[in-house]
């Protein structure tokens, strides 16, 4: 939005100043496939959520280890006990698999 912003400010006239103004920014203006598509939004298209797949990378990190750990001292299937037996809470389901048994999170 703001990049549109100060595209508008300037006269049609004053192109060399528009891209000089972007290139100090160190944005590139340049032509993609939704050029001239005045139906599509780039704002609106889907973005991935980085930081979502960061917090899955160390939970999955996190749970090798407490698994490792667990294995070592032989305490998994307490674990798995404890983890079939996580009471209702609103926005969470309650597992129906123990935790070594889960091959797929969503």
């Amino acid at each position: 939005m703001l990049y549109r912003e100060k595209a508008l400010r300037h006269e049609p006239a004053e192109a060399a100043g528009i891209a000089d103004h972007f290139q100090r920014l160190r944005v590139k203006i340049e032509n993609n496939v939704f050029t001239g598509s005045h139906q599509v939004s780039p704002a609106d298209l889907h973005k991935p959520d980085h930081l979502h797949n960061i917090y899955l990378g160390l939970f999955k990190h996190l749970m090798e280890w407490v698994e490792g750990f667990l294995k070592k001292h032989k305490r998994q299937q307490a674990c798995d006990d404890a983890w079939k037996e996580i009471p209702p809470y609103p926005g969470f389901s309650v597992p129906k698999k123990a935790y070594r048994e889960i091959t797929q999170w969503q």
